[in-house]
């Protein structure tokens, strides 16, 4: 379940705070859960999933951080799990889960190291 928090809060727990619009990468963070949520005078703001100690992905409305990664670099990796997901639906969910960590570790390695 996730909790309600504040911009400041996760920028002061996080070295890596990638921003990413709203849906921009709902197919690559399909299995992941967020941890949290920001809110803001219009209602949500955004998701945060926790990618390690150190790495948060921030999705939504109102995203926010210090890691803003190139539109087609975002599509690219979108799209290649969208890709995965379609293609192998006959996976196993423990599968497909893996597949897609792995790729979530390669995108923060590719926006975090520019």
């Amino acid at each position: 379940m996730k909790f309600k928090t504040t911009q400041k809060a996760i920028k002061a727990n996080y070295i890596n705070i990638i921003c990413v619009g709203y849906c921009d990468l709902q197919h690559l963070l399909t299995y992941e859960n967020p941890i949290a949520y920001t809110v803001r005078r219009e209602g949500w703001g955004a998701d945060i999933y926790e990618v390690n100690s150190n790495t948060a992905i921030v999705t939504g409305y109102a995203p926010f951080g210090n890691v803003r990664p190139a539109y087609d670099v975002v599509r690219r990796y979108d799209n290649t799990a969208k890709h995965i997901l379609y293609a192998h639906c006959d996976w196993e969910y423990e599968e497909l889960k893996h597949c897609l960590g792995e790729m979530i570790q390669d995108f923060i390695l590719e926006v975090c190291t520019k």
